[in-house]
């Protein structure tokens, strides 16, 4: 225990075993961290049966999600305040995956052989240090992806909020099809707990929201069931009535399924771990900004990996990051990773001393937590921010939002994914070229490309920003050659804004160069920067252009297209003998 202290230690867990620094820790964090630890557990436990509810199997997995990942998570990734666990996208995401295997009687072993998959391929791209991949997640696909997934976890709630069985059809129409059509069934006793439960849960919250409001309105609604007799003549469906009544334990347990039902489950098991990050990911980098402490996002895959991986070894079905349970451990004090330790300990502490009450629990009140959780989801700030920043990120908003709600949820995470990179190449692809000329002052004046054709210069520098790759050059080309066609006679390109000079950007300023001298137009490369001045002598092309006609970038700001202009004026006047020949 006391090495495990020591390891856990949050200001340096590279120090030398301590008994002072040990109990430096239990005077000053311990204290913090149990209070934060607990908290958790106590709002984990209702959620993670209706978690487990969502994603079709006994709710006593959920719990066991939040033992196992949890701790593991605390001990191995990078971000000490992360609570890993079930949570509402992850299950409904599980479910949605594990559709085709649904109604098959060991559909519980295809989740845990999920999480091993899952788990298996977030331990690789940590280990690859692929943890840059958030960086290809945009704020736009989150948002619009975490609005579609609360509106698509509260809709699949309405039928046990009202009592009301749904047909398989699980589609956002088909469902509001289906309550239309049996609106006259809806159990009244069971819409009574619905109410009860919603209000307990929104009054506790608005009173202190620190106060665990999903545990006391699940204790509070079992007992009124319990107790008025409901959940048999009037009803009222509890969580034994779903799922398997024999007892289950927390142990080491091999996902028994064959081979072939493994490797069909791979697609599936990617989609999951790459969504799984998003979510973990996202939340991370989200509190990293919020208390100043720094993560490694491929140590943080790692870890999570882990998690999820040994967990379907110990019946857990997927695990991610928790947004609200981390937001909660963070806002309740925790100082180390050892509030997330200590909520998984609460967790089995509760599993071991009251599991047999949880047949009791009445469905509705866990569909009422799982609404009001999901309603965080739906987050109309964010949706408001993104909508008035720019078109593109509207675009992928919504088109993310659309395609989670008419698409398999495995196929909307990608395709918001590839909108964000195919919009962002279709941005990136066009060169931002202006004009710059010197007026009588001296002084360096940039105006829009369109200008050069209005002035007709015989020099002008154009100033090129952005990286020349595959995507953009095409577009540059295009450009430089109408320039060409006009009556210039010198052509100064401007690279102080450029950092990125792949092959085929060469190939396209070897074709630019090429063309200037067919059409007798004198070129000079100005403002370069090493990153783009070695591959430019790799290719010949500084030889092709001439050592004296290329001028390099310093410290000092216009230094090089000074000179770069100068020579300019030089040339024409050895050419046409024009001595002050203006470039306006």
């Amino acid at each position: 225990m006391v090495k495990l202290i020591q390891a856990l230690y949050w200001e340096d867990t590279s120090m030398k075993f301590s008994t002072k620094k040990i109990k430096r820790y239990f005077r000053g964090k311990f204290r913090s961290d149990l209070s934060a630890g607990l908290t958790v557990a106590m709002i984990v436990i209702p959620q993670a049966m209706a978690y487990a509810a969502i994603a079709g199997i006994n709710p006593i997995y959920g719990l066991f999600t939040s033992i196992i990942p949890t701790i593991i998570a605390a001990l191995f990734g990078s971000f000490p305040y992360l609570i890993t666990g079930p949570t509402n996208p992850t299950a409904l995401v599980t479910a949605s995956l594990l559709m085709n295997y649904a109604n098959r009687s060991d559909y519980f072993e295809f989740v845990f052989a999920l999480a091993v998959i899952a788990g298996l391929i977030n331990i690789l791209l940590g280990v690859l240090k692929l943890g840059t991949i958030i960086r290809y997640i945009s704020n736009s696909v989150l948002v619009g992806f975490l609005t579609a997934i609360g509106v698509i976890i509260i809709s699949h709630q309405f039928g046990n909020l009202l009592g009301v069985e749904l047909t398989s059809d699980k589609s956002l129409w088909g469902i509001f099809t289906i309550l239309g059509s049996i609106f006259s069934n809806i159990n009244l006793f069971t819409l009574v707990v619905s109410g009860l439960s919603f209000s307990v849960l929104l009054i506790l919250r608005k009173v202190n929201r620190k106060i665990p409001a999903a545990l006391i309105t699940i204790v509070l609604t079992t007992l009124l069931v319990y107790m008025t007799g409901w959940s048999g003549e009037n009803n009222v469906h509890l969580v034994s009535d779903y799922h398997l009544s024999e007892t289950i334990r927390l142990g080491f347990h091999i996902p028994k399924i064959s081979l072939n039902e493994f490797a069909s489950l791979g697609v599936s098991g990617a989609a999951l771990a790459l969504f799984g990050l998003m979510e973990t990911l996202s939340i991370t980098k989200a509190m990293s900004q919020m208390t100043g402490e720094n993560f490694d996002p491929s140590q943080q895959m790692i870890g999570q990996g882990l998690a999820v991986f040994v967990g379907g070894f110990f019946q857990c079905m997927p695990a991610s990051g928790s947004p609200s349970r981390t937001v909660i451990n963070v806002v309740n004090g925790a100082r180390t990773r050892f509030s997330a330790i200590i909520s998984g300990l609460g967790v089995l502490l509760f599993l071991l001393l009251f599991s047999g009450l949880l047949g009791y629990i009445p469905v509705a009140a866990l569909a009422a937590v799982v609404i009001v959780s999901a309603a965080g989801l739906i987050n109309f700030s964010l949706i408001k921010l993104t909508w008035q920043s720019h078109a593109q990120s509207r675009a992928v908003m919504i088109i993310t939002f659309v395609s989670m709600l008419v698409l398999p949820l495995e196929y909307a995470i990608y395709l918001g994914i590839l909108t964000t990179i195919v919009l962002h190449l279709g941005v990136s692809s066009r060169m931002n070229l202006s004009y710059i000329i010197e007026n009588e002052e001296g002084l360096f004046i940039e105006y829009p490309l369109e200008g050069i054709e209005k002035q007709t210069p015989h020099i002008a520098i154009i100033n090129i920003e952005g990286d020349l790759f595959f995507a953009a050059v095409q577009d540059l080309q295009d450009q430089i050659e109408r320039i060409l066609e006009t009556e210039i006679k010198v052509l100064i390109l401007r690279f102080r804004r450029t950092h990125l000079l792949a092959s085929t950007g060469i190939m396209v300023l070897d074709r630019i160069v090429r063309s200037a001298h067919d059409k007798n137009v004198h070129i000079l490369f100005c403002g370069l920067q090493d990153e783009v001045l070695i591959p430019l002598k790799d290719a010949g092309l500084t030889e092709m252009i001439g050592e004296s006609r290329i001028f390099l970038a310093n410290n000092q700001l216009f230094n090089s297209t000074q000179n770069a202009l100068a020579a300019a004026k030089e040339i024409l006047k050895q050419e046409t003998g024009e001595e002050n020949q203006s470039i306006q």
